[in-house]
């Protein structure tokens, strides 16, 4: 079906292609971050080499990050000092496994005394995402915002991304969301890297005919861009059945991508390749999928990754888990068995890629992303979004837990037709989840609008008593 949003199309030329690339290039050379691009061959080269072979340049980098904090760190040396005598190369990860996990609490309290007294360059604050509505506030050095742009960079590399090429992000900008525009720095940066941000914090359809007619009039050779956006975006151009330009590739990121909405998005856009990539603000972009496979390859010489039970003891492939983050990058407040939040399962064995990393078969959602049943068992996050994924009229949808029997469901429909036939519809998955539920009241909502939260991430599901309760004797009981 020919739309509006086909009638003009402006490409590159090869040659300006092949500038930008230039410019790009220079850009790092000049400015001293030349390793940086070498840094992208020798990272593909390494996560393609034996397995031993990556596995030993893993634990040098993990025994050399393990070394320094409990040296330098006031938090680490009291905690883990003795630990350091029986640190080498070949006990790193024993020696990991004995230090304590790293909570956020953990951070707000001991915030001060996890800072090194010897940090690196050019130190900067950040945040974490705040998608719980908790961030905190975390000290990062120049060398490691220079391994986390590699890291992106070779990510985006497995799309046939080439330097210069037009590099669309449909992500978040509180920039703009509020007003207060982009610095020099970032417009610069934006320049030279040839990337334009459409702003996703908040989502209508006369942003998304904007962001349709920019995708089609300028032809971005990689579209980057939140996992929720991206999906609601497709949604509607499948409904409307338009003819949409052909990335390269599609790369979404900033919450959990199930196969459904995977499969949206590539029919969306021409059955081109859709990678999903997992990270967060405070350690980066930490795995991503390749071509070749859904599962996720770890970027294991910047992060040592483990999946825990409730008990601390790693999960073996198959299992679900509680994910614990060491990034080996950040020797200025090294943050070592960090709990992210978030669940995650071990897939086993190797890519047919021939990239020899670890892979995440799944990211199954934040540790909060459950409703308790009836019973005090829990009903997880993949279940309850999978439920309304495949159902026609909806826009966007929350679950709200405020009480052990009680579950709220808001759904903001299409338009008034759609409200129409979803009242007829969603009674007959109401009772599926009311079983899953173990006959907990389900209320069923429709709103005009869901508020993103603080990060601007859309969250299909708050537990407001998963805070109160304790998770560890829900996950308990449901197994």
């Amino acid at each position: 079906m020919a739309t509006p949003h086909q009638k003009k199309h402006v490409t590159a030329s090869p040659f300006a292609s092949r500038l930008r690339g230039i410019c790009f290039g220079s850009y790092y050379w000049l400015t001293g971050r030349g390793h940086m691009l070498r840094g992208i061959d020798r990272s593909e080269q390494l996560y393609r080499a034996p397995r031993a072979m990556l596995e030993m340049e893993s634990r040098r980098r993990l025994c050399r990050l393990l070394s320094h904090a409990i040296a330098t760190v006031p938090y680490y040396r009291d905690m883990a000092g003795p630990l350091r005598r029986d640190l080498s190369e070949d006990t790193a990860i024993s020696v990991l496994g004995q230090m304590p996990v790293l909570t956020k609490d953990v951070i707000r309290c001991e915030h001060k005394r996890l800072v090194s007294e010897e940090p690196g360059k050019k130190v900067r604050w950040n945040t974490s995402g705040g998608s719980t509505g908790e961030p905190i506030r975390l000290m990062q050095d120049c060398h490691m915002r220079q391994e986390l742009t590699t890291n992106q960079l070779l990510f985006l590399s497995w799309l046939g991304y080439r330097l210069g090429d037009l590099h669309l992000l449909v992500w978040g900008a509180p920039a703009v969301t509020f007003e207060r525009g982009f610095g020099l720095h970032d417009l610069i940066y934006q320049r030279v890297h040839n990337q334009v941000y459409l702003n996703c914090y908040t989502i209508s359809d006369d942003v998304m005919e904007i962001w349709l007619r920019f995708i089609n009039t300028r032809q971005p050779v990689v579209i980057e861009g939140y996992a929720d956006a991206m999906y609601a975006l497709s949604r509607r151009i499948l409904e409307e059945q338009l003819q949409m330009h052909r990335p390269r590739g599609i790369i979404t990121s900033a919450g959990v991508l199930l196969p459904t909405m995977m499969d949206t998005i590539s029919a969306a856009f021409g059955r081109c390749p859709v990678l999903n990539r997992y990270g967060s603000r405070e350690v980066g972009d930490v795995a991503c999928s390749c071509l070749a496979s859904r599962s996720l390859h770890v970027s294991e010489l910047l992060y040592h990754i483990e999946i825990v039970d409730e008990n601390e003891r790693e999960c073996p492939p198959g299992v679900e888990g509680d994910i614990l983050v060491t990034l080996l990058t950040n020797f200025t407040m090294p943050l070592i068995r960090y709990r992210i939040e978030d669940r995650g399962i071990w897939d086993e064995g190797l890519c047919s890629c021939g990239r020899t990393t670890r892979r995440i078969a799944a990211i199954t959602g934040r540790q909060s992303d459950y409703l308790l049943a009836a019973n005090g068992s829990r009903v997880n996050g993949t279940a309850l979004t999978t439920l309304l994924y495949d159902v026609p009229g909806i826009r966007r949808f929350q679950y709200r837990q405020t009480h052990p029997d009680r579950v709220k469901l808001s759904v903001v429909p299409l338009d008034a037709r759609s409200q129409e036939q979803l009242s007829k519809d969603l009674p007959v998955r109401v009772k599926r989840l009311a079983g899953l539920l173990r006959g907990s009241t389900v209320e069923v909502v429709f709103v005009d609008e869901i508020v993103p939260s603080a990060s601007g991430k859309h969250r299909y599901i708050i537990n407001e008593i998963a805070s109160t309760t304790n998770p560890t004797a829900h996950h308990q009981h449901a197994r």
